[in-house]
C-alpha cells in the first residue's frame, strides 16, 4: 500500500505536457499486491499524496505535498454552506471566515475550491447577493485572477475587500466518499457487505485479479505503480471490475470497464532499476474508455485535501481481495479490516522498522499483529472518515 506524488494532465486540458510521468496505451499492468493477512506487526504505508482531481475535461495531478502525522486536524480552509452553497474561505490572519466576491474567475474558483475540499469536481456555480456588512471595512475576499491556478491553495489568490459588486460566489460540488447503504462497523479481516465500499475495484489482467484500486471520478481509477510491471503492459488486456463484493464478472451487480491509458510515476525507482528497493512514488492512474454511471454500488472516494494531516491513532479501513492467510489463497469476497495509524516514532523504533520509515511514509496496523493487508490487496485504498463529516470517506494511502 504505497503512493507517490507526481503531475498528471488529461488530454482535454490546454496546459503544457506534464513532466515526470510514464504513459502506457498498449501495455500491461499488474503484479499481485497485498491482502488481509493474520501475520505481521504494523503495516508500513508510504505517505499519501494530496491527489487533486477535477472531473470531465479537467486535470488530474498529485501535489508533492505529503500528508504527515500531526496532533491537530483543523477544518478545511475552504467551506461551502450546506444551506445555501455560499463559498467561504478562512482568513488565518484575522481568524475569521469570509465570503468570496464574484469575479471573472468564478468557474475556475469553483473547480479549485471543490478540489481543495476533496470533492470530485464542481457541478455548478452561481452568484447571489452579498450579506449586509456590519461595517464599512473589508468584509469579503476578492480574487486576484492572475494568481488563481491549479496546484495552489485558493487563499494565495485572495485579498480582503469590500466587494463593491455586492455579489458573492455559490458552489455546488459533486459529493464523494459516501456509503449509500446502512453502515455496520466490523473489526478484523472479514467479509464485507455489498455496497459497503463502493469505490473499491478489482484490476484484472486476462480475467485474473491482480490488484485493487479506487474510483476517484467517472473516468479515473487510482492504484499502485508496482501493479504494472513490464509483463503486464498490454492495456487492452486489462479490465476494471466494480459494483460488487465479488471480483468475478458473473455476479449481477458487477460492472466491467475497459482501460484506455495507464499513467505511472516516472520516478518510481523499481521501474528504473529492478535492483532498487524504494517504494516511494508508487502510484498510477488508469483512464477508462467510457465514463462511469454512479449508483449505490459505484461511487468515487474523496481525495485528500491540500495540506490535510494524518492523526496518530486514527482508525482507517483497508479493503481487498488478497490472501486471507500469509501463504493462503485469495479471498472470493471483498475483505475489510480496521487498523489505526501508528506514529513515526513508534514505527521507527529499533524493534520495528529502525528508521526506515521516511517523511513520505506512515505506518498503520497493530503492534501485536493479527490484521493487515497482504498479497492481492496492492493498489487498494486505506480510507478514513473525514474530520468534519464522519460519513465522508477519504483515501489516505494506496
Amino acid at each position: 500500500m504505497r503512493s507517490g506524488a507526481w503531475p498528471l494532465q488529461t488530454p482535454e486540458r490546454k496546459t503544457p505536457a506534464a513532466r515526470g510521468k510514464r504513459v502506457m496505451t498498449e501495455k500491461k499492468i499488474g503484479a499481485p499486491g497485498m491482502a488481509l493477512c493474520s501475520r505481521w506487526r504494523a503495516a508500513v504505508a508510504v505517505g499519501v499524496t494530496a491527489v487533486v482531481l477535477a472531473g470531465l475535461g479537467a486535470a488530474i495531478w498529485a501535489l508533492a505535498t505529503y500528508i504527515k502525522t500531526a496532533e491537530d486536524t483543523g477544518l478545511y480552509d475552504v467551506q461551502v454552506s450546506v444551506a445555501d452553497q455560499r463559498l467561504r474561505v478562512f482568513d488565518s490572519a484575522q481568524r475569521r471566515w469570509r465570503h468570496v466576491c464574484s469575479s471573472g474567475a468564478n468557474q475556475l474558483l469553483a473547480a479549485i475550491g471543490c478540489e481543495e475540499m476533496g470533492f470530485v469536481r464542481a457541478i455548478n456555480f452561481s452568484v447571489t447577493c452579498a450579506p449586509d456588512s456590519s461595517s464599512s471595512g473589508h468584509e469579503f475576499f476578492c480574487v486576484k485572477e492572475s494568481e488563481l491556478t491549479y496546484g495552489k491553495k485558493i487563499g494565495t489568490a485572495l485579498y480582503p475587500c469590500h466587494c463593491e459588486k455586492g455579489q458573492i460566489v455559490q458552489v455546488l460540488c459533486q459529493d464523494c466518499g459516501r456509503r449509500m447503504l446502512p453502515e455496520e462497523r466490523i473489526v478484523g479481516g472479514v467479509d464485507t457487505r455489498q455496497g459497503s465500499w463502493p469505490w473499491q475495484v478489482s484490476l484484472q489482467y486476462d480475467g485474473v485479479h491482480q490488484c485493487g484500486g479506487s474510483i476517484i471520478s467517472d473516468r479515473w481509477i487510482v492504484s499502485a505503480a508496482h501493479c504494472f510491471p513490464e509483463r503486464y503492459r498490454h492495456v487492452s488486456r486489462w479490465r476494471v471490475l466494480m459494483g460488487s463484493i465479488y471480483n468475478t464478472p458473473i455476479h449481477k451487480n458487477v460492472v466491467t470497464a475497459e482501460v484506455k491509458t495507464v499513467v505511472y510515476h516516472s520516478s518510481y525507482l523499481p521501474f528504473v532499476d529492478a535492483n532498487i528497493d524504494d517504494n516511494s512514488r508508487d502510484i498510477a492512474v488508469l483512464s477508462l474508455t467510457k465514463p462511469l454511471q454512479f449508483t449505490d454500488y459505484i461511487q468515487p472516494v474523496c481525495l485528500p485535501t491540500y495540506g490535510q494531516r494524518l492523526i496518530d491513532g486514527q482508525v482507517g479501513t483497508v479493503t481487498g481481495w488478497g490472501n486471507v492467510e500469509y501463504y493462503g489463497t485469495q479471498a472470493v469476497i471483498l475483505q475489510e479490516a480496521h487498523i489505526p495509524i501508528i506514529s513515526d516514532a513508534v514505527c521507527n523504533a529499533p524493534d520495528y522498522y529502525d528508521n526506515q520509515v521516511t517523511t513520505t511514509m506512515f505506518c498503520a496496523g497493530y503492534e501485536k499483529g493479527g490484521t493487515d493487508s497482504c498479497q492481492g490487496d496492492s493498489g487498494g485504498p486505506f480510507v478514513a472518515t473525514d474530520c468534519v463529516s464522519i460519513r465522508k470517506h477519504t483515501i489516505k494511502q494506496i
